[in-house]
């Protein structure tokens, strides 16, 4: 019993000590330090921050239908669509274009 006692008061050990402690910041060469620091933080935008606009082919179409409420299933189609274009294309040059007027049959 006496080592899961030790075990649970061992990770005392993983606590950082405390950095800001006011014995630690004492001294003209940390005021100035800390001043500089707190001058920073108050330099820092408040608020939240604008989503930018998307810029780009994909960038705005990703934003039309697929990013947030927008998103659909039109995406899918798009491609579903492209492929058939693509493969009927394919289709035209090696075959299709060389029958229009019924000449090898």
């Amino acid at each position: 019993m006496s080592t899961v006692f030790r075990r649970a008061y061992s990770t005392k050990t993983l606590i950082p000590p405390n950095v800001a402690a006011a014995t630690k910041v004492s001294g003209a060469g940390k005021d100035a330090q800390i001043g500089q620091l707190v001058n920073f933080y108050k330099q820092l935008p408040k608020g939240t921050v604008e989503a930018p606009k998307p810029s780009g082919l994909f960038g705005r179409y990703k934003a039309k239908y697929i990013d947030g409420d927008n998103a659909s299933i039109t995406p899918l189609l798009h491609a579903l669509f492209g492929i058939f274009v693509i493969g009927y294309s394919i289709d035209y040059h090696f075959h299709l274009k060389h029958h229009k007027n019924v000449e090898h049959h």
